[in-house]
């Protein structure tokens, strides 16, 4: 009595499987855990996290108008800053002038 290839074949293919279906036995308990470990957690947690929902709309309506005046200020310091480039300008011109006054005064012969 011999034993073929095909019988060969039969067994190793069985025993990938067999291995195949202890990995994903292992990996599912696995699973198991973790989801139990995260059910535990919210359990523990769940007057926190009922708290936290709660304050949610209050926190973002916080957070929308802390981006209104933010917008503004933004708004009004672009304001405030064209009107010192504006006055720097004519501050610059001023000077300008008055160092050409003080040249013809001091520095006419030269």
């Amino acid at each position: 009595m011999y034993i073929s290839i095909y019988d060969i074949a039969i067994a190793i293919v069985f025993l990938i499987v067999v291995a195949i279906g202890i990995y994903l036995i292992h990996v599912i308990r696995k699973i198991l855990f973790i989801l139990d470990d995260i059910k535990r957690i919210l359990n523990a947690n769940e007057m926190g996290l009922k708290e936290t929902i709660s304050l949610l709309p209050t926190v973002l309506e916080n957070v929308n108008q802390i981006a209104a005046s933010v917008k503004e200020t933004a708004s009004q310091a672009n304001d405030v800053m064209s009107d010192v480039k504006v006055e720097w300008e004519t501050l610059i011109i001023y000077a300008k002038a008055v160092g050409q006054i003080l040249r013809a005064i001091f520095f006419k012969g030269k």
